[in-house]
């Protein structure tokens, strides 16, 4: 009787702290955050249902409500410059399943470093990539932070070559 006295004491003593601990996505998370922050990444998620652009994305694609997304971005700092034109490039699922790159603006013309990364990401028909950003002082990539730290510095180095765009 008396040990089992002590093992439900021991129970809610270390229950809680082994709640406490980090799962092993968590500490995933943390890590590929942290090497991304290193670079000076700024990352924010992104709610499909509240972003006006997202939305009508999400109404055309379900499939993407499956992920959650975030977005990674490299703003240039004081003595650099931003990329050399504004534009956004999105994917979505065509009717026979398979992935585009389009944007929504059709009289821009991506540069090199824009078409190489989207021809990349167009033979490789993953649902990692949603949305490619540039803007007039950052560059920007929307994923689902699938991936480890390999994947995160070929991200860290897309943003710093779109940003050189």
């Amino acid at each position: 009787m008396i040990y089992l006295i002590i093992g439900l004491a021991m129970l809610f003593i270390l229950g809680p702290v082994f709640m406490l601990r980090p799962s092993a996505r968590e500490r995933r998370l943390a890590r590929i955050r942290q090497r991304a922050m290193a670079d000076h990444v700024v990352i924010s998620p992104i709610s499909l249902n509240k972003d006006k652009k997202f939305n009508a994305l999400l109404q055309r694609n379900p499939h993407i409500d499956v992920y959650r997304w975030y977005r990674y971005q490299l703003v240039a700092r004081e003595e650099q410059t931003g990329p050399s034109l504004k534009g956004d490039w999105l994917q979505r699922k065509t009717r026979d399943g398979n992935l585009v790159w389009e944007t929504p603006d059709v009289k821009i013309t991506a540069p090199a470093a824009v078409t190489q990364l989207i021809d990349t990401w167009q033979q490789q028909q993953t649902e990692d990539f949603l949305a490619l950003e540039l803007g007039p002082r950052s560059a920007s990539i929307v994923w689902n932070e699938r991936g480890d730290l390999a994947e995160v510095e070929t991200l860290v180095e897309n943003l710093k070559q779109l940003l050189a765009v």
